[in-house]
């Protein structure tokens, strides 16, 4: 008996698996077809970058442990490059190693969740289906048009004692100073000066806390930390890359809602 379309959960996505282990590739290509999605394997890092410069993907499901180019660094080389349809693709990793240190490193390569092993089928099918959304939101957010905002002023509203034009006063004062603090922390990182790094990391840290800016939170934290203990160097570039699109976004739905 054939299954219905509908009840096929992954029905017209296209997914990369960047998996060494031939078993392991059988099993997650079973899963995902048998579920409705297109699937292409690969072996390593490498083969996953040559693959994504060739094909869109919706997702891809990435070994953190493989042979020639591990996921890890094969994700950094994905957030790093130009083109920002490639650098966005949702990735999550696959692994044994779920340490807090291990989730940490993952994070700040740029992957957006993780699967661990051995892998749970539910588990699999909705982990995919839950950064396809996000995927889907993060890319509507960073639309001009977008109603799905980056930012959540609850703090502010509530020390405001309902006083709008103190609202609007703090808006118009993150618009006008954090770009420049934003681009001083990223002409740090391109100069490798750690310590400026690490110093205005933590100038930006209680500003985005105060916007609510939660899906930046943790890597302006990690980003402070790693400069400051000169640890994990090679993951800030991506990071703060990630900061100044997040901040560049929130700066244009902040002006919507000062002139709203």
């Amino acid at each position: 008996m054939q299954v219905a379309t509908t009840d096929k959960k992954l029905f017209g996505k296209t997914i990369l698996v960047a998996e060494d282990v031939e078993m392991n590739q059988h099993l997650l290509k079973h899963i995902l077809e048998s579920s409705g999605a297109q699937v292409v394997i690969v072996r390593n890092g490498a083969e996953a970058l040559e693959q994504i410069k060739k094909k869109t993907f919706d997702c891809v499901l990435m070994d953190v442990q493989m042979p020639e180019m591990d996921g890890v660094q094969a994700t950094v080389s994905i957030r790093n490059m130009e083109d920002p349809q490639i650098s966005a693709i949702p990735i999550i990793a696959i692994t044994a190693n779920c340490q807090e240190e291990d989730l940490l490193k993952y994070e700040q390569a740029g992957m957006d969740d993780y699967l661990p092993k051995p892998i749970v089928e539910a588990h699999l099918l909705e982990t995919i289906l839950s950064n396809s959304r996000k995927s889907k939101q993060e890319e509507s957010a960073h639309s001009v048009n977008s109603e799905n905002k980056l930012f959540d002023l609850t703090m502010i509203q509530s020390v405001s004692g309902g006083d709008k034009a103190f609202i609007k006063k703090m808006i118009l004062l993150f618009i006008e100073t954090v770009p420049q603090n934003v681009q001083e922390l990223v002409d740090a990182t391109e100069k490798n000066n750690w310590e400026l790094v690490s110093k205005m990391a933590h100038k930006l840290k209680s500003t985005i806390d105060s916007m609510g800016i939660r899906s930046i939170r943790d890597q302006i934290r990690s980003v402070e930390l790693n400069a400051k203990n000169q640890e994990k160097l090679e993951l800030i570039p991506n990071t703060v890359k990630q900061i100044e699109s997040v901040v560049s976004t929130c700066i244009q739905q902040l002006r919507k809602e000062a002139n709203g």
